[in-house]
């Protein structure tokens, strides 16, 4: 008898991946804390659906604590200036941790205050920043967030890599659950090219240029050249404001930033996290931002930024496998 094919996903409770993350992330390198901090981020992206900067980017990740490039057993620093003002050095590991070593100090300082902002420098690059933005919003804040990389992205119709994909998310707090949106500053995200590579897939024209500034279709091309920003001369500026507020901690820009797959030093990349109380000026704000979405949805059939919650992820079939792999090490 013809056996039959086998699935080409696996279904896995969201709790029972997390452990497996939890298990791989040990296994590369990463301490208790580092490793708890990134799994629950990892898997707080697949069960929104974006399992292309979850568990598919974790393995960045693992090849960062196997190399050197995230320092496993980093111990976030953080420092105070102003009461405001969270300052915090990644110590070479990971954004996730240093934003966990200061969140409820954070939250707590712009719900008093009415906002607060956050910095944290010396980080592998933030993974998907929606994380950030949607635990300030279920404190009943607002937040937007924003963070640099290694350099992957021309900018202003440069040939040459000078920003990273430089992404931008904004949440507020809704009784349904947070609103959010999270983009890249380029046409496409870096593991979007990367995938289609690696599928030996074309991609679209206007995602990347070819290494001599040409349009190209061919991911390797795109991959050796330069990611493009969207909206040309808009999503540059985007792009660079992102970078100039994510390295004012002391964070490295883009160019100066070692590569994020390649090497044994940390890009030590920076980001940023402005936290706002949502009734700082109007007690009644969040009523009326409820009653103004839901008029957006029922009259213009418009669904701003209400996020999936899956239960049970979805993984392909061939990730679940190298997972299993990178545990068992």
């Amino acid at each position: 008898m013809p056996v039959a094919d086998e699935p080409a996903s696996v279904s896995l409770p969201a709790d029972e991946l997390e452990r497996l993350c939890f298990a791989a992330i040990l296994a590369a390198g990463g301490s208790d804390r580092l490793a708890a901090s990134l799994a629950a981020a990892t898997v707080a992206a697949d069960r929104r659906g974006k399992i292309q900067v979850g568990t598919s980017h974790l393995f960045d990740y693992l090849d960062g604590l196997e190399s050197g490039r995230i320092n496993g057993a980093a111990s976030p620093k953080s420092v105070n200036r102003l009461p405001a003002t969270h300052l915090v050095d990644a110590d070479g590991g990971i954004a996730q941790l240093a934003f966990d070593e200061v969140f409820d100090c954070f939250a707590d300082s712009a719900a008093s205050l009415g906002i607060s902002i956050l910095n944290v420098m010396n980080a592998f690059p933030a993974g998907e920043l929606g994380y950030y933005t949607m635990r300030l919003a279920h404190r009943g804040l607002i937040a937007m967030a924003g963070a640099n990389s290694s350099a992957l992205m021309s900018l202003f119709g440069s040939r040459d890599t000078v920003a990273g994909t430089n992404p931008f998310s904004f949440a507020l707090p809704h009784s349904q659950g947070p609103r959010m949106f999270d983009q890249a500053s380029s046409a496409t995200a870096w593991v979007n090219v990367r995938g289609a590579a690696e599928r030996g897939a074309s991609i679209p024209e206007g995602w990347a240029q070819a290494p001599d500034g040409t349009a190209t279709t061919d991911p390797e091309q795109g991959l050796a050249g330069s990611l493009l920003p969207f909206g040309g001369v808009k999503g540059s500026n985007l792009a660079l404001m992102i970078e100039l507020l994510a390295a004012h901690g002391g964070a490295n820009f883009s160019v100066d930033a070692p590569s994020i797959d390649e090497g044994t030093t940390t890009p030590g990349t920076g980001l940023f996290v402005i936290a706002i109380s949502a009734d700082a000026f109007d007690s009644e704000y969040p009523f009326r931002v409820e009653e103004h979405l839901a008029r957006l949805e029922q009259d213009f059939g418009i669904d701003f930024g209400r996020k999936r919650d899956d239960a049970v992820i979805d993984l392909p079939r061939d990730t679940h496998a190298a997972l299993l792999e990178r545990a068992a090490r």
